[in-house]
């Protein structure tokens, strides 16, 4: 089984990344960047690790969820990020990095909508999505 969740570097998610692999769910982050609010990409963690393997801050955000075993699918329609997003494979974080991202953890920001909600969730099953 695999839970789709919002994850990225300020939205870590540890308790229920925890849950999922205690009940044998693969997790899947979606908006690995945050959807590019928030000053992801200025991230001074994150440059500075970059800036050790010669990547961007997006490539070592990716690298950072793999070494965690979770599946990513990063969003691209520009073709020289899309290839970039590739280029991961060729180094690997220390635990030093790994737990200098973890400070990076915020809790949740508004970056997406609320999916814990209620009133969310009676808006999404009310909404008609076409006739």
């Amino acid at each position: 089984m695999v839970n789709q969740i919002e994850r990225h570097p300020h939205y870590q998610r540890h308790d229920e990344l925890g849950l999922m692999r205690k009940l044998g769910v693969q997790p899947e982050g979606w908006a690995p960047f945050a959807e590019g609010m928030k000053g992801m990409f200025q991230e001074p963690v994150l440059a500075e690790i970059a800036g050790q393997y010669g990547k961007t801050p997006a490539q070592v955000i990716l690298r950072w969820e793999i070494q965690q075993g979770v599946i990513i699918i990063p969003k691209s329609v520009h073709k020289a990020r899309i290839e970039e997003n590739f280029q991961i494979w060729d180094f690997t974080l220390t635990e030093e990095e790994m737990q200098k991202i973890s400070s990076l953890d915020l809790g949740y920001q508004g970056t997406a909508v609320k999916h814990f909600d209620p009133e969310f969730v009676k808006m999404c099953n009310i909404r008609k999505i076409h006739e």
